[in-house]
């Protein structure tokens, strides 16, 4: 796991002196080392910092193959290396190293653009091709690696983090006011947007071929929902396949020359994943688990039954209340944007505590959106049951609810609305249409994106269609991002088991009933997990990351929210008005209102404001 990053400028000759920057600017994801590539023109240079994880005292990068007309700067793991190495040799190529890396540069010379539907892996990398002047820029299935890249005036530069980007001097940090505008919405911003004016990222399961003849973006995978749904596979084969398919995953996800381990959080899908690994290692799994103290929320418990059964090396980290605010900002630099959820903040300083021990961690994200692990997925199949009913009636039902019934408003609300694209937005807003416009003070409003997602895929139903567009948006925009910043802000490499893309091509061809049955979420995945953990750990209720952020908003963190949501130094009263979000302060504070994630949102997007919006740089 490394990170990546590049310019081209095909009428001015590439300032190495940029590249450093870049590469000295995201250092945390590779302290292990680092390098340069200037193509012979100057057209191309190329930079890399690295974590060696494969093949640690070779595969320098950038890295080319025998000739030096082809050279790459790659982050990930590309989990069959070793089987698509030794094809290659049969077919006469040469290899100087014994790493994944320089596999993929041979894969390039034989196949071309061909090679991505050979690869099992995560990655995000970039090939230039001296024979043609070519940029192949490549972004994994899921969107588990990140790529951004900005594009003007003949001049394209990428990277895996935007703070890099910013160090060249033509892109300059402004915000994006469609980027706000879906952040107020969804909490992240949907690709190939984000909050910076100018500044992309490149869509999951995309490249981008960069030429003297302009850029070019082509989809090369997607989640294959209109394929033949099988609805005659009984519950014994549908569980033996998947099982089968998440051992594999797991598996795969174990090939290392560094030691590795797993988070554990004592649910369902990190405690499977637990639980596998122990049968596939000689020695006990390292596993890693944060408690809270005197917080609502505490797993902690629940992983140490998990640890002692498979008899683990257990770690285990206790947050703090000053430990979490003491991050608030320097993460945000991190991450490039506003900490969407506080579950940012305890996964960060889990992976600062396993640097010690590890350098890989597997973990269960992503079989929420796989395998339908929300109430909320059970909950939207109401929502025809409420078509018949009135506008009036349905506003006076959600007037009538209690000041401090927020998620019974939420889901009120998201069942009562007719269209699909909105519906899904409603589960996730922080505002309303109307809150956002006051907000921006009447500024121009920016469509639904996930309304593509939804009128250009014959979606099959109101489950699949949720599904689609959390893996489609939620989860590369939110989940996926999040890990990678605060796995790799600690020099850890993250890896993600139920995401493989075979297993997530067989999930979305399974009918619902193997996803939600009756009252249980993740039917499938529980069925699996009971043959190898405790009935307590299988089916007891989601707990999620909880913290008494409201009553801290009302209480110890008064002032501090109403000093950085409203100060002049953090958000432009150009941008927010400033007026509206001293009324929502002022309605939670004085307990009228549960405004918890109203407030979280807006303190994020303030101290994004004052730590990522630099002109001319970025904090770092």
């Amino acid at each position: 796991m490394c990170g990546i990053n590049g310019i081209i400028d095909y009428k001015h000759q590439v300032d190495m002196q940029i590249i450093d920057r870049m590469n000295c600017v995201i250092k945390h994801r590779g302290p292990d080392g680092d390098g340069v590539y200037l193509s012979n023109d100057h057209s191309c240079g190329l930079g890399h910092v690295r974590l060696s994880i494969i093949d640690v005292e070779g595969s320098k990068q950038p890295l080319c193959n025998e000739d030096g007309s082809i050279w790459i700067t790659f982050n990930g793991e590309i989990y069959n290396y070793q089987e698509l190495r030794q094809q290659l040799i049969e077919r006469g190529h040469r290899f100087k190293t014994h790493g994944d890396t320089e596999t993929l540069v041979h894969l390039y010379e034989e196949y071309g653009t061909a090679m991505l539907s050979r690869l099992y892996g995560m990655f995000a990398f970039a090939i230039w091709d001296n024979k043609d002047r070519s940029l192949f820029l490549v972004r994994d299935r899921m969107g588990i690696k990140p790529v951004f890249y900005y594009a003007r005036d003949g001049v394209f530069v990428f990277a895996s983090e935007q703070k890099a980007i910013f160090k060249h001097p033509q892109v300059v940090p402004s915000p994006s006011q469609e980027g706000i505008w879906h952040y107020l919405t969804f909490r992240s911003v949907p690709a190939p947007g984000t909050l910076y004016q100018g500044v992309h990222k490149l869509l999951p399961g995309h490249f981008m071929k960069v030429s003297p003849e302009g850029v070019k973006t082509e989809k090369y995978w997607d989640i294959p929902i209109q394929q033949q749904v099988l609805e005659n596979q009984d519950d014994v084969t549908v569980l033996e396949n998947t099982e089968t398919l998440l051992k594999r995953s797991i598996q795969r996800r174990l090939i290392s020359d560094v030691p590795l381990g797993a988070f554990l959080s004592g649910g369902v899908d990190s405690s499977l994943i637990v639980a596998l690994m122990s049968q596939m290692t000689k020695e006990p799994v390292k596993t890693f688990t944060v408690g809270f103290d005197n917080f609502k929320s505490n797993e902690a418990p629940y992983a140490k039954v998990v640890a002692d059964l498979y008899k683990t090396d257990h770690h285990e980290l206790i947050l703090k209340e000053e430990m979490f605010m003491e991050l608030l900002e320097s993460l945000t630099i991190l991450r490039d944007a506003p900490l969407s959820e506080p579950a940012d903040i305890p996964l960060y300083l889990l992976s600062k505590m396993a640097n010690s021990e590890v350098k890989v961690l597997l973990s269960g994200e992503g079989s929420d959106e796989l395998f339908a692990g929300y109430p909320k997925y059970r909950y939207d199949g109401y929502s025809s049951g409420f078509s018949w009913l009135p506008d009036r009636i349905k506003s006076a039902v959600i007037k009538a609810i209690p000041s401090r019934g927020r998620k019974i408003e939420v889901a009120l609300k998201a069942m009562f609305e007719g269209n699909y694209a909105e519906r899904w937005a409603l589960w996730f807003a922080p505002f309303s249409e109307n809150e956002k416009r006051s907000l921006l003070s009447g500024r121009n409003s920016f469509g639904n994106p996930i309304a593509d997602y939804v009128e250009n895929n014959n979606l099959p139903n109101a489950l699949n269609s949720m599904l689609f567009c959390d893996c489609k948006v939620w989860l590369p925009d939110n989940l996926l991002d999040r890990g990678d910043r605060m796995t790799m802000g600690a020099a850890i490499e993250g890896r993600v088991p139920f995401l493989d893309h075979e297993l997530v091509e067989y999930v979305f061809s399974l009918p619902n009933q193997y996803k939600i049955r009756g009252n249980i979420r993740k039917w499938a995945v529980k069925q699996i997990a009971l043959k190898y953990l405790p009935e307590e750990i299988v089916n007891r209720p989601k707990a999620g990351f909880v913290m008494p952020l409201a009553r801290w908003f009302r209480g110890k963190l008064k002032d501090y929210c109403y000093d950085t949501v409203i100060s002049d130094g953090y958000i432009p009263d150009s941008l927010l008005s400033k007026t509206v979000c001293r009324n929502i302060l002022d309605e939670h504070c004085a307990g009228r209102k549960d405004y918890f994630l109203q407030i979280w949102t807006l303190l994020g997007l303030a101290l994004w404001f004052k730590n990522c919006t630099t002109k001319g740089n970025v904090k770092s």
